[in-house]
């Protein structure tokens, strides 16, 4: 009796220590992963997300830790050291459910960062690892880019095994380096002062199949974050064909953000910091370089009040046109409509967006593909930005960003090709347009991965031709328009375009007003806002005499 007491005894102390009396842990069993890709039978660095069915929560390599925090941007600003080991994951990346910008972009909403994504996180993984699991149902999924098939299955793990082997291919739905186009990112940031962190954003760009990483240093009116260990070829870091290029992201201010891309040296001047037509003239002076406009997408950053103004100065080469799952045709077809060339890219500004090359620039570089040949394809515009399906775009056999030139009364040939995969998203919708509006469609009603769509334009004025394709789960692709120049003249709208430029004088007269307010007004911001309007009235009246 006194021995029964005694365990009874013991048994109420666990109670009232832990709760409840636990039972015994299932034992573990070792599950090891291969991951390959189908074309090569290489093992592959791909992003995971492993979880269990019972109680939905992720587990991460190599004692199944459960993930109950995702990686914060603060993480990325610190820089984070790549360990070449098979038990080494990268940063759980949060992939769905509301942001904070301290784990992902608010701006996202509610939607995932990836379409075709619906795990709540992913992680990097080497493609060749274990996981020691309970037994019970598991899930696990796989990702390798936009252009390989995701994976996802459900597996059982049972207590009568010590371990179990799971393999597994990744197989390719399009390979768009043989057509010649390479995808990059052209925001991520992240420092590159040391070796480690240089090893993890190749393994990275390869788990993502990210061919160029613009890598920016972040800059502010008191300094820069995420520091570059330099700028200019001899700091790119390259490895097979994928390629970390240093750039910048500064000035940021109030009237928007400016990416500086295949710098050899940074464009800084705090006593200046808002002439941002400074910067400009500084950074093209260097051969190659590309200046960008950052957050076009979703108009963030103060973008409306900086870029109508910052625009006439015709030295901006690309907008962000897709950013956080937002494609912005509305403004981007205005600009168009008031006859600027603009390069569409697109960018994932990593660590506010979940992952690498989540959103990707398209670039056609040939069949041989270096950063000089990318950085090139990107300043002729032949580009097109995709976060899932691709979209090629030929007028008269010509690549998005070339000028045409055609005699009114004549017709150009238009091909549009849309590929995609029922996995990263069916496509829904193919469309082109011009000046006016949709000049073609095409409505996917038999459910097809390929959609193609041809028309023989009539040209009656010069204008931009752009093509776009929807997918039922939000993926969408974008072109850079080509310019078709009819008799010489310039590819503006003289219908729409008194519309578009009083809204932007609009916007200008609205900073004027607010820098007059001031103790001390800025005149160098006045000067320039004259400037913006002088350029702006002189192109109504060219459009008037049209």
């Amino acid at each position: 009796m006194k021995k029964i007491a005694a365990n009874i005894l013991i048994a109420l102390l666990m109670i009232s220590s832990f709760g409840s009396a636990q039972p015994p842990a299932s034992k573990s069993v070792t599950i090891k992963i291969t991951i390959r890709e189908s074309d090569s039978k290489q093992i592959t660095p791909a992003m995971v997300c492993i979880t269990n069915i019972q109680d939905s929560m992720v587990r991460l390599p190599p004692f199944a830790e459960i993930s109950y925090k995702t990686s914060e941007t603060k993480s990325f600003y610190s820089g984070i050291d790549f360990k070449k080991d098979k038990a080494w994951v990268g940063p759980v990346r949060k992939m769905n459910g509301a942001g904070n910008n301290e784990d992902r972009s608010y701006v996202y909403g509610l939607y995932p960062s990836l379409p075709y994504w619906t795990d709540p996180v992913m992680y990097q993984t080497s493609g060749d690892f274990s996981i020691s699991l309970t037994p019970g149902k598991w899930r696990i999924s796989i990702e390798h880019g936009n252009e390989y098939v995701p994976i996802s299955e459900t597996f059982d793990v049972v207590a009568s095994s010590a371990s179990m082997s799971k393999n597994f291919v990744l197989k390719r739905w399009i390979n768009l380096p043989a057509l010649g186009w390479y995808s990059g990112d052209v925001h991520v940031h992240h420092p590159t002062t040391k070796s480690q962190f240089k090893d993890f954003l190749l393994e990275y760009a390869k788990a993502e199949d990210v061919h160029l990483v613009n890598v920016l240093e972040m800059g502010h009116h008191l300094g820069t974050d995420f520091k570059q260990e330099g700028f200019g070829e001899k700091f790119r870091t390259c490895k097979g064909n994928i390629c970390l290029v240093s750039g910048q992201e500064d000035p940021r201010s109030q009237y928007g953000h400016i990416i500086g891309l295949n710098i050899k040296q940074m464009v800084r001047d705090t006593s200046t910091y808002d002439y941002y037509d400074l910067v400009f003239k500084q950074l093209h002076l260097q051969k190659g370089a590309i200046v960008g406009y950052a957050h076009f997408a979703w108009n963030g950053c103060d973008l409306p009040k900086g870029f109508p103004w910052y625009v006439t100065t015709q030295q901006i080469d690309f907008v962000e046109l897709l950013q956080f799952t937002k494609l912005n045709t509305l403004d981007y077809y205005d600009y168009l409509n008031l006859g600027f060339h603009i390069t569409a890219a697109a960018g994932s500004d990593v660590p506010w967006g979940s992952t690498l090359g989540e959103v990707r620039t398209y670039v056609y570089t040939g069949k041989d593909f270096s950063a000089d040949n990318w950085f090139s394809g990107l300043k002729a515009g032949h580009t097109f930005v995709s976060n899932g399906p691709s979209l090629l775009l030929s007028a008269d056999g010509k690549l998005p960003g070339t000028e045409i030139i055609k005699q009114k009364g004549s017709k150009i040939e238009l091909k549009v090709k849309a590929n995609s995969n029922a996995a990263i998203g069916k496509i829904t919708r193919v469309a082109i347009y011009n000046n006016d509006g949709m000049i073609g469609e095409k409505m996917n009603l038999v459910g097809s991965d390929v959609v193609d769509l041809s028309i023989d334009h009539s040209l009656q004025k010069s204008e931009w031709i752009a093509a776009v394709v929807y997918c039922d789960n939000g993926a969408v692709a974008h072109t850079t328009p080509v310019y078709v120049i009819v008799d010489g003249k310039p590819t503006w709208d003289v219908k729409k375009g008194p519309e578009i430029i009083n809204t932007q004088l609009n916007g200008i007269k609205k900073i004027e007003q607010e820098e007059n307010e001031k103790v001390n007004p800025d005149q160098g911001i006045l000067e320039r806002l004259h400037n913006a309007r002088q350029f702006y009235n002189n192109l109504l009246s060219e459009m008037n005499r049209r």
